[in-house]
């Protein structure tokens, strides 16, 4: 009897030792034989990634798309203008005189990082690069909106400058189409970024600051919003760039348009001092040369004094017949706001009155 009590407790005390034993063995096991059920990587289904039309027609249901065509994204960096030449005021009648100062032609490159893939934000940037190349201005605006909406969805929006080169070429497309309220918007949007991301003294941010000037300029209710964001670009390039850059005569013409148009004595060297600039790195035979002329033309004909401006239409007709040609669109305002100048009618309206 002892010894069945015996084999009893040393079969019992067998038996747990052995099923903790196999307890223990299955815990050290249990990750491999984990890993060995499962199926293994290249037996998983291949899932492609929604093309670009599919997932714009998710977000933007009732919206258009546009076609294209797989294009490959060239040149990097973001380079555009604004600028109020003045054969885009020409209207109908020939040009329109109701707005008493030019602005001059705004440059802004921005280095932007190659594209993703070739059908995505690149694609519609491409398809807005060269719409501008070709003033096709709507149509710019359009494809510039649509690889805006594609970045916008990324979780770094609030700090990608790619997103906010394009806001800048947005804005620009949509100033060129006399949308300022809407041009100052986007230009607002791409400053928030790159304050962000480069720190106030940036000169992204005194390239923006000056978009955002140049849209409040045109609009009545802000106009006077202007001239400190002009103010506060000029600083930031005054204290970066060389003395003779051009960006430097941009703001102080910005300047002397915007602060300072009420007052020739203040106004005036700002302008001759862009001039000079712009004479030194462009010569004096250029565009931008002219458009000095021709705000200092003006800025001495609201003051009444037209014997100082006549001199600076006439410098000014001369280079554009030089550059354009004496019938271009560019040369005639020119010529018009000369025979205005000496007290002769305007020719361009008397070519009208004659046809009518």
């Amino acid at each position: 009897m002892a010894d069945a009590l015996t084999i009893a407790r040393l079969w019992t005390t067998s038996f747990f030792c052995f099923m903790a034993l196999g307890a223990g063995l299955n815990w050290c096991f249990k990750p491999s034989m984990a890993f060995a059920d499962a199926p293994r990587q290249e037996n998983h289904p291949v899932v492609s990634p929604p093309t670009i039309d599919s997932v714009w027609a998710a977000d933007a249901k009732n919206d258009k798309l546009i076609a294209y065509s797989p294009m490959a994204p060239g040149g990097r960096d973001a380079c555009f203008s604004i600028d109020d030449r003045i054969e885009d005021r020409l209207g109908p009648l020939g040009f329109d005189r109701n707005r008493t100062l030019l602005l001059p032609l705004t440059m802004v490159c921005v280095g932007l990082l190659p594209g993703g893939d070739e059908i995505g934000w690149a694609g519609y940037e491409a398809r807005g690069d060269h719409a501008r190349s070709v003033g096709n201005w709507p149509e710019a605006e359009k494809t510039y909106a649509m690889a805006v909406g594609l970045l916008d969805r990324t979780s770094d929006k609030e700090a990608n400058q790619d997103l906010a080169a394009l806001l800048n070429k947005l804005g620009a497309a949509r100033f060129k189409q006399n949308n300022f309220a809407g041009a100052e918007t986007v230009f607002l949007r791409a400053l928030t970024i790159y304050t962000l991301t480069h720190g106030s003294e940036d000169l992204h941010v005194a390239d923006t600051l000056d978009l955002v000037a140049s849209a409040l300029f045109e609009q009545q209710q802000s106009h006077a919003l202007a001239g400190p964001l002009f103010y506060r670009a000029w600083v930031i390039r005054e204290r970066t760039l060389r003395p003779d850059h051009p960006a430097i005569a941009d703001s102080l013409h910005h300047l002397a348009v915007s602060l300072y148009s009420d007052n020739v004595s203040l106004a005036m060297p700002l302008f001759l001092r862009s001039k000079a600039i712009r004479e030194k790195v462009f010569g004096h035979n250029h565009p931008l040369v002219a458009d000095s002329l021709d705000a200092m033309a003006r800025l001495y004909e609201t003051h009444h004094r037209r014997d100082l401006a006549i001199p600076l239409y006439q410098e000014e007709l001369n280079i554009q017949e030089r550059i354009f040609g004496p019938n271009a669109s560019e040369t005639l305002p020119v010529r018009s706001s000369l025979e205005m100048a000496h007290g002769g009618k305007d020719p361009l309206h008397k070519a009208t009155g004659d046809r009518e």
